[in-house]
């Protein structure tokens, strides 16, 4: 067995190893991991705990906890930690491990996904900013484009037996072209909030609070006429989930707490965890939801739906997105709110 292991090793652009838990040594390993760890082959083989400074500190506790998991399960598959090197670049591995032998022995694969990570970081980054521009259309956009709507239906009622007939084809004319930018937005803006819905999970392992902090830099840039605080007890906190999944949950639900606090309001995002899951609560001191819109909420299309304080126009989307991308991610979500009080959201998602 241990032959074909070999013969894969020497093929695989992976790192692949054959570890022995009673010596605690390597008795196989390929080229590629040596490399992957910068450290050479010779003393890998004779010390792996070599291995152990380069690893980040909150990841080697997570993988002392895969490796009690490994032992019962005997498979573990895409385990992701870093290695921190001393002139500050950092790797992004991910290890499949499998127990075989009686119990005495490990085949893993180490995979070198940095560019991948960077490629994802690139992704979240992106539609960042992509929902910062649609918040900037929403609320830049929408909202004179509602007033010059009143704005003319107000002439023509005002000015209905006053204005030549040719006024009222040209204010009709203005109403029609105004009508059709709002329509093109807001099927945009729905097309948007639906299509990450049919999207698959992918689960990656990272840090909740350093996304949370780059969710936050480009709402605030935005909104600087509110306040907003993180508020939790935790340096950092790294879970495994679909992050682009998580960056729109939090993003729909900060997004929804503006739409509804007036200037000078407080929005806070609160994260805590216990042993298996995590929680992150989005509270503002806005207006609050009257009780009768409660039940319906989190549906779409439903009377729960209101224009923002700004007079947004709401397409009942945003929360049932919420609901609909935290029970893919096997979450959770619940919400508290007092009429012109506040409102505190609420989702709780395992960290594994």
């Amino acid at each position: 067995m241990f032959e074909d292991i070999r013969l894969l090793g020497s093929l695989s652009k992976d790192g692949v190893f054959v570890y022995d838990i009673p010596t605690e040594k390597f008795v196989y390993l390929n080229d590629v991991l040596p490399r992957i760890f910068e450290i050479k082959k010779a003393e890998l083989v004779q010390q792996p705990s070599l291995v152990f400074p380069l690893i980040r500190s909150e990841d080697a506790y997570y993988l002392r906890h895969r490796y009690t998991q490994l032992l019962l399960d005997k498979c573990l598959t895409n385990n992701e930690f870093r290695l921190q090197f001393a002139d500050g670049r950092m790797l992004h591995l991910s290890l499949d491990a499998y127990l075989i032998a009686e119990h005495s022995v490990i085949v893993g694969f180490v995979k070198d996904q940095t560019l991948e990570k960077e490629h994802e970081d690139y992704i979240i980054n992106y539609g960042a900013k992509k929902d910062t521009l649609l918040d900037m259309m929403t609320h830049n956009l929408s909202g004179p484009l509602q007033l010059t709507q009143n704005i003319l239906r107000w002439m023509q009622q005002t000015y209905k037996h006053d204005a030549p007939a040719d006024i009222h084809a040209q204010l009709q004319l203005i109403k029609n072209n105004t009508q059709e930018c709002l329509d093109i937005i807001n099927d945009f803006l729905q097309e948007e909030h639906v299509e990450s819905e049919r999207i698959f999970v992918k689960k990656t392992r990272f840090d909740l609070l350093e996304r949370i902090y780059n969710t936050l830099e480009k709402i605030i840039a935005l909104n600087k006429d509110r306040k907003f605080r993180i508020i939790t007890d935790l340096e950092n906190l790294n879970i495994t989930t679909d992050s682009v999944k998580f960056f729109q949950i939090v993003h729909n639900l900060v997004s929804n707490s503006i739409k509804f606090t007036p200037e000078n309001g407080e929005i806070d995002i609160m994260v805590e965890e216990t042993d298996k899951t995590f929680i992150v609560r989005v509270r503002d001191n806005g207006i609050g939801i009257p009780v009768r819109l409660h039940e319906s909420l989190f549906e779409r299309h439903t009377p729960a739906q209101r224009y923002g304080l700004n007079k947004e126009e709401s397409k009942g989307m945003g929360l049932s997105i919420v609901k609909s991308l935290t029970h893919l991610l096997e979450g959770k979500v619940s919400f508290e709110s007092e009429e012109n009080k506040g409102s505190v959201f609420s989702i709780e998602l395992p960290k594994d």
